[in-house]
């Protein structure tokens, strides 16, 4: 799959908007069988997404239910039968349910041509309680991004939903995501019309070490991937300095007067692969 820049929300149980979504040009969709379905709507919805994968629609993330209840291990394993490439587990708190999933989709046979599952899974952290185990979450073997759920942390913590009442929060979640070298993808900015906002927090969590951002409308996707973007100057130096190696490890060399190691070489393969997803 390309880089992962932007995730853009669709509810289950709004079929009509799948294919939109998939036109928006996002990076990777996500249809919602949780928050965005009325309790009574759910087992509906959830066939309108298998029938959608079914009909050779796999690139997609399915948000489920809480593993934690009948219906998320109801959601988790019907969409284990059909693989969609991702399974976002809402308000994952802990590693036991990572493992949960993980055997779940080691045991399934799929109607794939070899019968197995590559699904990957989405930790989302919304609780105190997954944030506090956030770091053993991002460590499973299928675990491929991390995502913050602001709005039900903001009223675990009493806190404001604020960029600055969630700083700390946004921060422990990088250190966890980076630790396990995988992606972290930041909540929605909820203000459809704000959009000088939407690219101001944008640029705030990519400085923070954010890989990614959601989104609940389509025209939020390309102010995203504006915010993604590099400066021609940081270009410009990444190429510098990717012409100058011929990988990570090759110790420290001076590029434009600079010192360049293993770290900077890394950032500058990363502003090189969203200069590509840009193109």
């Amino acid at each position: 799959m390309k880089i992962l820049r932007s995730l853009l929300f669709v509810p289950g149980s709004r079929p009509d908007r799948f294919e939109k979504a998939l036109a928006a040009g996002a990076d990777l969709i996500c249809i919602d069988l949780e928050d965005a379905v009325l309790p009574e709507n759910k087992v509906e919805a959830r066939q309108a997404v298998i029938d959608f994968i079914t009909q050779g629609n796999h690139n997609i993330c399915v948000r489920i239910n809480p593993l934690s209840t009948p219906l998320g291990v109801d959601d988790f394993n019907a969409l284990a039968q059909v693989n969609p490439a991702f399974i976002m587990l809402a308000k994952c708190s802990n590693q036991q349910e990572i493992e949960q999933a993980e055997h779940i989709l080691a045991t399934t046979r799929t109607n794939s041509s070899n019968g197995l599952n590559d699904t990957k899974l989405i930790g989302l952290i919304e609780t105190i309680e997954g944030l506090e185990n956030a770091k053993h979450i991002a460590q499973g073997k299928r675990v491929s991004a991390l995502m913050f759920g602001g709005a039900d942390m903001s009223a675990e913590l009493r806190c404001d939903f604020t960029y600055d009442a969630l700083l700390f929060v946004r921060s422990q979640l990088v250190v966890a995501a980076a630790s396990a070298n995988v992606d972290m993808i930041d909540v929605p900015h909820i203000h459809l019309k704000d959009t000088e906002g939407l690219l101001d927090e944008t640029r705030k969590v990519r400085a923070l070490g954010y890989t990614a951002k959601a989104a609940i409308h389509p025209n939020q996707v390309n102010i995203i991937h504006q915010a993604f973007m590099p400066n021609e100057q940081q270009i410009a130096f990444a190429q510098d300095v990717m012409k100058a190696v011929n990988g990570p490890d090759v110790g420290a060399v001076v590029v434009n007067g600079r010192m360049v190691d293993r770290p900077i070489i890394l950032a500058s393969q990363r502003i090189l692969q969203l200069v590509e997803a840009a193109s």
